[in-house]
């Protein structure tokens, strides 16, 4: 064959050409046909980025429909560093805005090239001055940050929340799955150099439910505003009050001292956080009397106007001297209650006797929670009736010895308020879709 021939010359090449086409065609067949999955993934995992986005809780109302707690749109800043051709300038300049060193900011710039968060859920001053600078590489989205129009009103009942938008303390925790909603999500997209060029929030997002309380706004300011004024004139270091509807058991308001401002939770101290309603234990002293004589009418074992010498203010039991705080002579067993008298209850509370006064003190509900609908509560200290010493029942008869919380202490007047029934305290009335 005469290889300097044209048409063989020609037709080596034009085979060669055919070879070469028909290997990229299988080449490109075979990544379309068996590997394209898996290139896919590779692909929109270097260009695409899906950031969750804060969700919508539901509002909480009080009973009238006063709005105690909601969302609102904030600017949230990230950034795309892959953009930012000078970080450590963009650091410096950033970090007076938000209230950082330059050496965080620049530590944030340089966990990835493609997104970060630089500062979520900014006041709108804030955001307003990051923008102004208007850098290459800086944006803003919107998410949903909760707000507490009251501030401090009912803080430690609402509760409050983290920066993802979950619940922490109070109504905001006990029902969170059904006020929190389902979140958004930001799709970020970049191109072969890394820039930013597109962002959406996915469809999916959901609002949560809607909280409808039980609590009075103006009955808990009222609370809290006497509160606050006997704090400061007893100069307690903690104090609570407790205002409940007899016959539904409906908390009308809740008040604790001290307190805090939901909106800055994070900067508050535990102890003001704390719901002492619920949460808090100390001896009734005194109050615990009306269980005691209560126990003891209904028993048969005395009556309201039985008279029962109360010994000039003094007793001995198992060895010991108690003093009432005025030596009483006889009174009928109203009085005793009226100007409560320890020698006169306790000398009740001997005739009932432990076993049964133990009973009736579980039947009032101390010992275990009340099953308010708040996350904290504390079940009380009861010792068990094999625990008691000799000296216990006359202790115990005048509020000593036994460890409540208001709640328990209210629902067990509100169970003789209301003729014998306990009723279960709640702060929830339903919940709605706005």
């Amino acid at each position: 064959m005469d290889w300097h021939r044209p048409r063989v010359r020609l037709l080596i090449v034009a085979g060669v050409a055919m070879l070469w086409m028909g290997a990229a065609l299988g080449r490109l067949g075979y990544l379309q046909l068996f590997r394209y999955s898996e290139y896919l993934d590779r692909a929109e995992r270097q260009q695409q980025r899906t950031v969750e986005v804060s969700p919508h809780r539901g509002v909480i109302y009080d009973r009238n429909l006063h709005e105690l707690a909601m969302s609102i749109s904030v600017d949230s800043c990230f950034a795309i560093p892959s953009e930012i051709s000078d970080p450590d300038m963009v650091a410096r300049l950033l970090s007076p805005a938000l209230n950082m060193t330059a050496d965080e900011v620049s530590a944030k710039l340089a966990t990835s090239s493609s997104f970060v968060w630089i500062a979520r859920k900014l006041p709108p001053e804030q955001a307003d001055r990051i923008k102004e600078m208007n850098f290459r590489g800086i944006y803003f989205i919107k998410e949903r940050k909760r707000f507490y129009p009251k501030r401090e009103l009912a803080a430690a009942d609402l509760g409050y929340v983290d920066l993802d938008e979950k619940g922490s303390g109070g109504i905001e925790y006990a029902l969170d799955s059904q006020i929190r909603g389902r979140p958004g999500r930001m799709m970020v997209l970049t191109d072969a150099h890394q820039r930013w060029y597109q962002d959406s929030t996915e469809q999916g997002a959901q609002a949560g439910s809607s909280v409808v309380l039980t609590i009075d706004q103006n009955i808990q300011f009222i609370a809290e505003k006497e509160l606050s004024a006997a704090i400061d004139q007893t100069r307690a270091k903690a104090g609570t009050i407790v205002v409940e509807d007899t016959n539904s058991g409906e908390i009308l308001g809740m008040a604790s001292w001290p307190t805090f401002n939901p909106n800055d939770a994070k900067d508050a101290p535990a102890e003001s956080r704390m719901n002492r309603a619920i949460g808090a234990l100390y001896e009734p002293g005194s109050v615990f009397k009306v269980v005691t004589l209560a126990a003891a009418i209904d028993q048969g074992i005395t009556q309201p106007d039985e008279v029962v010498d109360c010994q000039m203010g003094s007793i001995y039991l198992a060895g010991r001297r108690i003093h009432d705080w005025h030596p009483f002579g006889l009174m009928t067993v109203a009085d005793i209650l009226a100007h409560s008298s320890d020698v006169g209850t306790i000398k009740i509370g001997l005739r009932l006797g432990a076993p049964k006064f133990y009973d009736y003190i579980r039947a009032f509900g101390f010992g275990a929670t009340t099953g308010v609908d708040l996350p904290g509560e504390n079940r009380g200290l009861l010792r068990r009736l094999d625990n008691w010493t000799a000296i216990s029942i006359g202790s115990i008869s005048m509020g000593q010895e036994v460890g409540v919380t208001a709640m328990q202490l209210i629902s067990a007047v509100n169970a003789i308020a209301d003729g014998g029934f306990w009723v279960r305290p709640h702060v929830v009335r339903g919940l709605r879709h706005d």
